[in-house]
């Protein structure tokens, strides 16, 4: 066992007597519900919806007479669009969404009764979703079809400016700033070739006895046979600077000389004129464009095609560049991709004439490739005197509409990069919508693709670590096969060069024990939990642990037993009250995978593993009972459970912990917490936006049930949920079984009202928020939580911080008993007043530290910090509880705030989130207390580089002593004088800044970036010295914009040395629910490494970092103190070296000394040798 980082009797001394030397409210706080960086997600995009209800859709889909055996294409349309869109949540807030008929609702917005406007974009969810509902229901079969009309209104509309205009985040409000990356697309359906024209025209569409009299199709005129320059992307990252030549060889597919230009047709001897486009120009019209001008032109060009492309048919042959090639969209401006659907045996074929193209082999066939070359040229749809089946009279436009015009269609689609979709039946236009919908929901979502995160680790004995992580996605295709999650376990060599130890190699490999994955490449093919669980059979996952509480009692997490979910229970796994799917629900979340949406009938997410991610929650190792108490039962209970299995235990995203065993990663027990029951149903929704669940930090620790003379010793877990929900809850993990079998595992789920000790994360205290934080460990032993102890009362309890979001909104000490009748304890720092205190204004308690004065492994003082960066201090030293409480009459030790210093400028309070650290003061006595600032709780708080966060160090000048009569007899007591405790201002410190501009690492250490932080030397007491100001501690403000806090401090290699890991978080990564944006894109974190002396925040005494990678530590290394790091590190250490070995595989550099035998992401940091590791403790006398 590691030694204590200072002697317990050196404590004492420096606090007792006897060796003393001459701190209307705001709404909740919108927790973040995604990791940063994972996700960057695109803002939905705008669709526009166009449908034909010409009186061809009365037909049947073979062309004739409906039936109830054969339905009329207009039944099949609105059929389709109910399953594809309405009767499922599929695609509910995944676009916005606006609609039209030829005859019904035929502009947009529509003022037609029965539209009232409702057709407008929004989001399609809620009412908007019932609106169109309403109007599918409401569409019939009548009159021509005046395809021009559709694409006009639709082009037109999105040109709206103002608060009307379909770009604005809320359509129908002004918006000063549209977001310039959102796409838009137009989803055109018709039955056949058109037959009316543009919004102006009033002729008939069959004997053409109107002239058409069109301005609109004068601006547009043939505009995909036009050379033009293209609007410009903002920059190039966006997209390439493109210009449109019509005699190109690019550009071949898409132009034709027709449209535009005025027509002339005899019928009975009377001349007609007209000039009206294609339906092809129109496309090309509204994509090549800008819709918006005033818009920035930020849509990014992200090709499916990435290089060139080389079509050949016999000798001929053309490169197409990525640009220029339909299958990709590289224009950056806003515009309207068509996707169109040939609905009927009219619509979907047209006459081959021998020089135009035929769809074959689908989209991108054989007749794609000769209209690339131009070996094959659009037909003239304008053309009035075509010679088809019909060669007189009135019936020469139906030949032209029934077997020219339908070829449009697929112009359509490739002139605006979209595609074209033949179906003749109404189950293959139901198909069509479902895939054109779907892909626009895929090319709205960043690209995810094999982002993987570790998440937490831990080391065991130099040989062996664990770590989990996550992958956030492996396709791009709406929610299937995302957010999976593991634990996996490595074997580790160090081997340090006797002759150098400096010289380190470092190896890994998959934990034998493990075992290793046949289907993956070494040395990624370690078996993970995630491979165990998917191993599993069906009958294996219906015999599962999964245990969960039912307000009452622990219970089996399945469906439908006497000892499983209650009925209030089961209702709440129902989406809605209809779904009826609360039993196949409870089943999908246990792992069955039977009803997934891949599967026959399937209506669950599909995912990629029976795991889900495991994201803030860090891993807890529990092995045989190791922590220090003396009492003879427990040295006997050590003994008996001397072999137990080691547990991991870990939360998961998927709404449960897991207990995994060390040995061979198979899982032994989970747990679903009551509270998170309720949101259970949308992690099998399709269209799942990610949520954390248990996501917070377990930990374990021994408690005595029993009394001194009758022990009962059990090992108690608590957890917490993280962002997932409110409260905590407490199992009892005392017998996974041992390793020799002697003692057999009561992980049953006949067991699970004596596994579930209690659950308070459902109907909570007014005073219980979410808990954050990872457990606070002895230093000496990190496998002993110090949050589960026994309290000078003698009972047993665990204390923590209430958390952030209670109802109450104040700072809250929790000390929840684990025996007798598990009462709640709670000390407020803060009453509960009318109207509320400032202090309770989005406030609450983080995490705590323990101070034990007298050695006798119960603390007596807690100190913890808040959101309004109170750092508070609770004595609960005496045996009676009611006289603990809150020190310095209930006023905080100290309270965080920045200012600029400049006159008028506002001070900002800095919000403690994670535990302070205690020493000593050597020069006065008293303890140094030292913590940093910052939070990142919220979307908003990742990017926030306005708030200046800092690491204080300040003194505590209460002293004690033990009392020696009356109730608290052998207990601590805290003296009123001599010196009085005093609380701490920030102007009672002094400063510690960045001294010298930063040093690039050099050797081994180049990946790295050094400084060296001012040695100021604080003085606490000037003896009487003039010229002297005496202080009460340092600060350090953080340099880097966005710097924080965010990890617990810790003291390296246990001295008096603080090594502070501060970052500036991961950002990016907006999901559906969170504010839409174009930037910023994912960011990592950027971490660093600080090392102060707690008393005086200078520099250490010893160089420990090698600026220079020489492997030697001394002056040539420019006194750095400060490095950047990785965000996530396993510790090792050596003779001579702490070694930090990064989990992120490089990103962040290769790192430090040691002649690089270190490898990537590794600093090799030097120990502090053992004279300065251990101070005199004499002088404090």
């Amino acid at each position: 066992m590691k030694r204590p980082s200072f002697p317990q009797q050196a404590l004492v001394c420096a606090l007792i007597s006897a060796f003393t030397n001459p701190s209307a409210f705001s709404a909740e706080i919108p927790l973040a519900q995604y990791p940063a960086g994972s996700a960057h997600k695109m803002p939905i995009p705008n669709v526009v919806l166009s449908v034909d209800d010409s009186g061809s859709m009365a037909w049947n889909d073979a062309g004739g007479s409906a039936t109830s055996s054969q339905p009329s294409r207009i039944s099949s349309l609105k059929n389709g669009l109910k399953n594809v869109l309405i009767n499922t949540s599929k695609y509910d807030n995944q676009f916005r969404l606006a609609w039209q008929s030829m005859w019904r609702c035929n502009d947009i917005p529509s003022s037609q009764s029965g539209c009232d406007g409702n057709n407008a974009m929004a989001v399609f969810s809620g009412t908007h979703k019932t609106n169109f509902s309403t109007w599918v229901d409401s569409i019939s079969a009548s009159g021509g079809t005046p395809s021009h009309t559709m694409m006009w209104n639709a082009g037109q509309y999105m040109k709206t400016t103002g608060k009307d205009s379909p770009w604005n985040a809320t359509p129908g409000v002004a918006d000063s700033r549209p977001i310039s990356c959102r796409r838009a697309y137009h989803v055109f359906m018709t039955d056949g070739g058109w037959n009316s024209y543009l919004p102006s025209t009033s002729f008939d569409a069959f004997d053409f006895q109107t002239k058409m009299i069109s301005t609109h199709a004068e601006a547009i005129g043939n505009s995909d046979g036009t050379s033009k320059a293209l609007p410009q992307p903002d920059a190039s990252k966006y997209g390439p600077t493109l210009t449109y030549s019509t005699t190109s060889d690019q550009t071949k597919i898409y132009r034709d000389s027709y449209g535009g230009g005025t027509k002339k047709q005899t019928i009975s001897k009377k001349d007609y004129y007209y000039a009206y486009p294609t339906l092809a120009d129109m496309a090309f019209h509204y994509w090549s464009t800008d819709l918006q001008p005033n818009i920035g032109n930020q849509i990014p060009f992200e090709p499916k095609k990435s290089t060139d492309e080389t079509f050949k048919v016999g000798n001929k042959s053309v490169t197409i560049k990525p640009e220029w090639n339909p299958k990709n969209d590289p224009a950056t401006w806003q515009h309207l991709v068509t996707h169109t659907i040939g609905y009927g045996a009219r619509a979907s074929n047209w006459d081959n004439s021998g020089s135009n193209p035929i769809f074959t082999n689908g989209m991108y066939g054989d007749g794609f490739t000769e209209a690339i070359l131009g070996t094959k040229t659009w037909t003239d749809a304008t053309d009035t005197d075509y010679d088809g089946s019909y060669t007189s009279g009135s019936r020469r436009g139906q030949a032209i509409t029934d077997y020219v015009r339908p070829e449009e269609l697929w112009h359509m689609a490739i002139n605006s990069r979209g595609k074209f979709f033949p179906v003749q039946t109404g189950a293959d236009l139901e198909k069509a919508f479902d895939e054109i919908f779907t892909s626009i929901v895929a090319d709205n979502t960043s690209p995810l693709t094999g982002f993987t995160s570790a998440s937490s680790s831990i080391s065991r004995n130099n040989t062996e670590s664990f770590q989990s992580g996550y992958v956030a996605a492996e396709d791009l295709n709406s929610n299937k096969n995302r957010w999976s999650g593991f634990v996996a376990s490595e074997k580790i060599s160090i081997v340090v060069d006797p002759q150098n130890p400096q010289n380190i190699t470092w190896s890994t490999a998959p934990n034998p024990s493990w075992g290793t994955n046949p289907n993956k490449t070494a040395p990624n093919n370690h078996m993970t939990t995630a491979d165990k669980l998917d191993a599993l059979s069906p009958a294996d996952i219906t015999s599962r642990l999964i245990l969960s509480h039912d307000g009452s009692a622990g219970i089996s997490f399945e469906w439908g037993t006497t000892t499983s979910l209650s009925t209030a229970q089961q209702a709440l796994l129902n989406l809605t009250p209809s779904d009826g799917r609360g039993k196949d629900r409870v089943n999908y979340i246990r792992g069955d995978r039977s009803k997934e949406e891949n599967q026959t009938n399937g209506v669950f997410r599909q995912r990629k593993s029976r795991q889900a991610d495991i994201v803030n929650s860090n891993i807890w190792y529990a092995g045989p009972p190791s922590l220090s108490y003396s009492a003879n039962s427990y040295i006997s209970y050590v003994g008996a459970q001397s072999k137990r299995i080691p547990m991991l235990y870990v939360g998961g995203n998927d709404g449960m912990l897991h207990g995994f065993s060390a040995i061979d990663g198979s899982e032994k027990i989970a747990y679903v917490p009551r509270g998170v029951i309720k949101n259970l149903p949308e992690f099998s929704n399709t269209g799942y936006t990610h949520r954390y669940y248990v996501d917070g930090s377990p930990f374990t620790g021994d408690v005595n049930l029993g009394t001194q003379n009758s022990a009962n010793w059990a090992t108690y877990l608590t957890g917490t949920l993280g962002a997932g929900g409110k409260g905590y809850f407490v199992l009892d993990v005392t017998k996974p079984g041992t390793t020799d079998g002697l003692i057999s595992s009561n992980f049953t789920k006949t067991n699970a009202s004596t596994l579930v000790i209690m659950d308070k994360t459902d109907a909570v205290d007014d005073d219980i928020g979410h808990i954050f934080g990872t457990p606070v460990v002895d230093e000496a032993n990190p496998q002993r939580a110090l949050q589960i102890t026994q309290t000078n009362n003698g009972r047993w309890a665990v204390i923590m911080g209430n958390g952030y979001n209670s109802i109450n909104e104040r700072p809250v000490l929790l000390i929840q008993y684990l025996d007798g009748n598990k009462e709640l304890q709670k000390i407020s720092a803060v009453p509960v007043t009318t109207p509320k205190n400032a202090e309770a204004d989005q406030n609450g308690l983080s995490t705590p530290q323990f101070l034990d004065v007298n050695g006798d492994s119960i603390p007596d003082i807690v100190y913890a910090g808040d959101l309004r960066g109170n750092l508070w201090k609770f004595d609960i030293s005496s045996n009676n509880a009611s006289n603990w409480g809150v020190a310095f009459d209930g006023q905080p030790l100290f309270t965080a705030t920045y200012s600029t210093g400049v006159t008028g400028s506002a001070t900002s309070r800095q919000p403690i989130t994670t535990p302070p650290v205690l020493r000593p003061n050597r020069q006065v006595g008293g303890l140094m207390v030292a913590f940093g600032t910052g939070r990142s709780l919220t979307e908003g708080d990742r990017t926030d580089t306005d708030s200046k966060q800092t690491v204080y160090s300040v003194l505590d000048n209460t002293r004690y002593k033990i009392s020696l009569t009356g109730e608290n007899k052998g207990k601590v007591v805290a003296q009123t004088s001599d010196p009085t405790p005093a609380t701490v201002s920030r102007s009672q410190l002094m400063s510690q800044m960045i001294e010298g501009a930063k040093k690039g690492g050099e050797a081994s250490s180049a990946s790295r970036d050094f400084w060296a932080v001012t040695e100021n030397r604080a003085i606490f007491d000037c003896q009487g010295k003039t010229n002297c100001t005496a202080v009460k501690g340092w600060y350090f403000n953080l340099p880097e914009a966005g710097e924080r806090v965010l990890r617990a401090i810790e003291f390296f290699d246990g001295s008096s040395v603080l090594e502070i890991m501060s970052e500036v978080p991961a950002s990016g990564g907006a999901t559906a629910g969170s504010e839409e944006s174009c930037e910023p894109t994912p960011k990592a974190a950027k971490p660093f490494r600080t090392l102060l002396t707690i008393d005086q925040g200078a520099r250490p005494r010893t160089q420990i970092l090698d600026q220079n990678g020489d492997g030697l530590y001394n002056a040539g290394d420019k006194y750095a103190n400060r490095m950047t790091a990785d965000t996530k590190e396993l510790r090792f250490s050596t003779k001579t070296l702490q070694i930090r070995k990064g989990s992120s595989g490089g990103a962040g550099g290769g790192g430090g000394g040691g002649g690089g035998g270190c490898g990537p992401s590794c600093d090799p940091l030097a120990k502090i040798p053992e004279l300065l590791l251990r101070p005199n403790w004499r002088q404090l006398n």
